[in-house]
């Protein structure tokens, strides 16, 4: 009998010392090569009305690097943490040079989505699309293919704790299985915001705006042949402090990815609103282009909005993972 007692507190204790390593975070190298806004003319520095900072090429020495769909990067630009489809989280430092251009990485981690027994989520449960931070360090991840909203609390490292499910919208389910809640986003004050990727209703795609218990519609329009991948909000002590920035994607057979950048006023963000932004750029080669779906805002040191974008490989041989940051002049 003790015997059997003993080896029951072995197992429970090699479970809950084995628990926390499933959802560890690892060290990663990650390797930045500086790119261009135009491969071929260097000193072409803007697309549309915004002003390029630095863009970055980023891989890594890890097979789980990659399939980056949405990021968030602090208020000050010091650090930014991003959300893979294949159920993977990275974080890192940005790095600026003298003249504030984005330059670099370091101190870069990278660990597993959990789910809520904190065993790391795989296969298609681990298609995460959009993330929204909340002030307390909490994290709102959306999922596609099998829809659901997911709610992180604050953890070190983050997704380590088990998270609690956030009731969908009444239509999210009518949503295709690759056509999720993209771009999702936090406003300061508390409201959500969501934007099915493909859920349409005629040229509009169906959007959301609740509380994360109650939900009300609202439609978006986006350009044509473009879809919604993100959101974010723009920082205080900046001129466009509140206004929201939706990034459009989208790929063709002639033109290849394109992307799209708009700007809303926050009071437009209302349920039965129809949103159709203040277009800012639309980025498509020969510029540098690729997947992109992340897009967050920050403040830069003389007070400017900070834009960066970060592109999905689809763990492609042909694509790239890039970060890229714009200056949305005042």
């Amino acid at each position: 009998m003790v015997r059997i007692f003993l080896g029951a507190v072995v197992c429970l204790g090699i479970l809950v010392v084995g628990l926390p390593a499933l959802l560890a975070a690892d060290v990663i190298a990650i390797q930045a090569a500086p790119v261009s806004l135009h491969p071929n003319e260097l000193d072409r520095l803007s697309v549309g009305r915004l002003i390029y900072r630095g863009g970055l090429a980023l891989s890594a020495p890890d097979s789980r690097f990659g399939g980056l769909s949405d990021l968030s990067v602090a208020p000050d630009g010091r650090r930014f943490l991003a959300i893979s489809d294949r159920g993977h989280w990275v974080e890192g430092d940005l790095i600026y040079d003298t003249e504030r251009r984005l330059a670099g990485l370091a101190n870069g981690r990278l660990g597993p989505l959990g789910d809520f027994h904190g065993r790391q989520l795989k296969g298609l449960a681990g298609d995460a699309e959009g993330l929204a931070v909340y002030p307390d360090g909490s994290l709102l991840v959306a999922y596609e293919r099998r829809h659901r909203l997911w709610l992180y609390p604050p953890s070190d490292p983050p997704f380590a704790r088990a998270p609690r499910v956030v009731p969908l919208p009444r239509r999210a389910p009518a949503m295709s299985e690759n056509g999720g809640m993209e771009a999702l986003l936090r406003l300061s004050g508390g409201r959500l915001i969501a934007l099915s990727e493909d859920l349409m209703d005629g040229r509009h795609h169906v959007g959301w705006i609740g509380d994360g218990i109650a939900w009300e519609e609202l439609r978006y329009r986006a350009a044509v042949d473009f879809k919604p991948t993100g959101m974010t909000q723009i920082p205080a002590d900046t001129r466009h402090a509140g206004d929201v920035l939706v990034l459009e994607r989208r790929f063709t057979i002639l033109d290849g990815p394109g992307a799209r950048i708009t700007l809303h006023r926050r009071s437009a963000w209302r349920p039965g609103g129809t949103l159709e932004g203040e277009e800012l750029a639309v980025i498509r080669q020969p510029l540098t282009v690729d997947n992109f779906e992340g897009i967050a805002a920050a403040r830069g040191s003389r007070g400017e909005t900070l834009i960066y974008l970060l592109s999905d490989d689809n763990f492609s041989f042909w694509q790239r993972t890039l970060l890229l940051m714009f200056e949305l002049p005042k």
